[in-house]
Formats: C-alpha cells, sequence, structure tokens
C-alpha cells in the first residue's frame, strides 16, 4: 500500500501535465476572461452570435442547430430537425397551435365566464436544406391540437366544447419570407355534461377538411405581417359553414423595451399582435382579435416562449357549433410554444 501511493502521485502529476501541455494558453486566458464578463452581465463574450438576438432570424437560433450541421457537411436535408419551426404560429390567431389557459368575461354566447384551454404542437419530420433556386429551406410536419372550453362557476365545472385538430403543413423559408401551404381537419364535439344540462340543444357535426396558403414577411426586427387564403374542401351536411376564408394580421415585439441575458441566452420583450379573419358565411362583420402583453424566450433549442397577455375578441364564437353567434370578450391568459 505504501508503494503504491508514490505510484499514484506520480501518475497524476504526469496527466495534468500532458494535459495542460495539449492546451493553448491563450485560449484558456479568454475563457477565464469571458466568464468573468459574463458573471458581470456583459455582453463582450457572446458579440459573435449576438445576431441570434434578432427575431428575424428564427429558422437558425444558434450556429450549431442540427440545419447548420446539414449545411456544413453538404448534407441535403435533416430528419427531425431539432430547430424552430419554419413557419412560425401567428401571434394573435386565437386557433395558433400552443399550450394555453385563460379566463374570458363576458362572453355573449355559451357563458359570461369561461375558461379556455388549449393543448398543441408542431412536430416537424424532415427538412431539405439550402434547396430550389433561392436556397431556402424547405419542411413537411405534423400538428396537432384541440381546444377546449369549460364552466368554471357551475357544479363540476361541466366542459361545453371540444375542438380537435390535425394539420399536414409544409413550409418553404428564405431570409425574411416564410410560406406554408397546409392541409387539416378540424371536428367539434359537444361536452356529456352540457347536454345534459341542456336537453334541448340540438347537436350536430362541425366537422371540415380543409386547405390554405399564407404567407408571412418579417418586415424587420419589430414588425411581423402575415396573409392567407383557404378552402373548406369538405363539411358535414348537418352543419354548412362558408367555403372561402381570408386571414390577415401584424405582429409588434418593442425589443427596445425589453432586456436580453446573453449568458442564460434568455430574452424578454413586451408585444402587440391583431389578428383579421373573415369566411364567407359571416354576415355582419369579420373576427377581430387583439393581444398585448408580454414574452420570455430561449435563442437556444427550439425557440419556444412563454406568454402572459390580455387579448380582446370581436366578431363571432370561435368554438365549433357555436361559430355562427357574434360575440365579443375579454380574456387573461397565457401560453407556451412558438
Amino acid at each position: 500500500m505504501n508503494r503504491l501511493i508514490p505510484v499514484l502521485c506520480l501518475w497524476a502529476l504526469t496527466c495534468t501535465f500532458f494535459l495542460s501541455a495539449d492546451e493553448d494558453p491563450s485560449e484558456i486566458g479568454n475563457e477565464t476572461e469571458c466568464a468573468s464578463e459574463c458573471d458581470d452581465r456583459t455582453p463582450a463574450c457572446c458579440e459573435k452570435f449576438q445576431d441570434i438576438y434578432s427575431d428575424s432570424c428564427w429558422s437558425e437560433a444558434e450556429p450549431d442547430t442540427d440545419c447548420a450541421y446539414a449545411r456544413s457537411h453538404n448534407l441535403w436535408g435533416i430528419w427531425l430537425p431539432e430547430a424552430p419551426p419554419l413557419f412560425r404560429p401567428f401571434l394573435a390567431n386565437p386557433r395558433q397551435i400552443t399550450y394555453s389557459v385563460g379566463w374570458r368575461f363576458n362572453d355573449r354566447v355559451i357563458e359570461k365566464n369561461v375558461i379556455d384551454v388549449s393543448f398543441g404542437d408542431i412536430f416537424p419530420i424532415f427538412r431539405w436544406c439550402d434547396i430550389w433556386l433561392p436556397g431556402g429551406d424547405l419542411e413537411f410536419s405534423l400538428e396537432g391540437g384541440v381546444w377546449a372550453i369549460f364552466d368554471p362557476l357551475h357544479d363540476s365545472s361541466p366542459l361545453v366544447d371540444a375542438d380537435y385538430y390535425c394539420g399536414f403543413p409544409v413550409s418553404y423559408a428564405y431570409q425574411n419570407w416564410a410560406f406554408q401551404f397546409r392541409g387539416y381537419h378540424i371536428s367539434t364535439h359537444i361536452g356529456d355534461e352540457f347536454l345534459i344540462n341542456h336537453p334541448h340543444f340540438k347537436r350536430k357535426n362541425p366537422s371540415i377538411e380543409a386547405f390554405d396558403f399564407c404567407v408571412s414577411d418579417q418586415f424587420s426586427q419589430d414588425i411581423r405581417l402575415y396573409g392567407g387564403i383557404g378552402w373548406v374542401a369538405c363539411q358535414d351536411d348537418s352543419f354548412r359553414v362558408g367555403p372561402l376564408y381570408l386571414l390577415c394580421g401584424l405582429e409588434l415585439r418593442f425589443f427596445e423595451l425589453g432586456y436580453r441575458d446573453y449568458c442564460d441566452r434568455l430574452y424578454g420583450v413586451p408585444f402587440f399582435g391583431c389578428n383579421f379573419y373573415w369566411q364567407s358565411h359571416f354576415k355582419n362583420h369579420i373576427n377581430n382579435t387583439y393581444v398585448l402583453g408580454y414574452e420570455w424566450g430561449k435563442v437556444s433549442g427550439l425557440r419556444r416562449r412563454m406568454r402572459v397577455f390580455l387579448e380582446y375578441h370581436d366578431g363571432y364564437s370561435l368554438d365549433g357549433q357555436f361559430c355562427k353567434f357574434p360575440t365579443h370578450y375579454f380574456s387573461i391568459r397565457a401560453s407556451y410554444g412558438f
């Protein structure tokens, strides 16, 4: 045992010598300096990646994404890319694919106070990199989600309505432009307790298959504009809706009023958004939805964001069989998604 201890000490000193010889002293100094600067929350050590804080480069959150790896190795694409979606959901769209919960006040159609929740996500399947003449990216994805409404002020908080969604978007992005063609199915199911409490309610079957095409332009770091057109290709005869619909909107993010943590790669920013939606069976006006709030997000990984915001909707109900009734409401919401 006494002989083993000197041997171990000699082996440890030898390993330390060779390891330290392989390191570049200048790199060690830079790392120490960078760590010190980051501890002081100064951005000097992150300047070479500073452009990732620009919201106009959301298709690549950091230099080492799957797609950057594919490009550097001359691959034509990547399966199951771990990167932000090429076409982000619309900020003020009340039917965006996200996880959310909210409390509505003064809804004129169902109850004055309702809780609405959503569960949804985007699953990228394959992304082609640097294709076609512009050299953009093309991605095929799968989307799924559900939007549900509960009546919290009655016994057992009954489920009123649930809309189930499945979509197959194909997205293409080049610089600040993004395009998406999507085919999807959505169907509605009235809650059992709601039907028991309303025995004279006539249950129908709102169910459609539709296609739409949308264009998005990240006009500047703070401004995003978008628009789209859609067509309902198939629907149930028990509940007919107008086959044509149009949408457009605006998103504003005020980065000058937010903050950035360069070392945690975290940011916070206030935002405002508006979404306008028209469908050919609307008789009096269109759907107007406005949101105002604050979001926190990472600039690495998938770049999901957490939001807390106020929402105002004026137009028609969004919920399944109630969608032909005019309403307006104010809500407080929180969401987590893209």
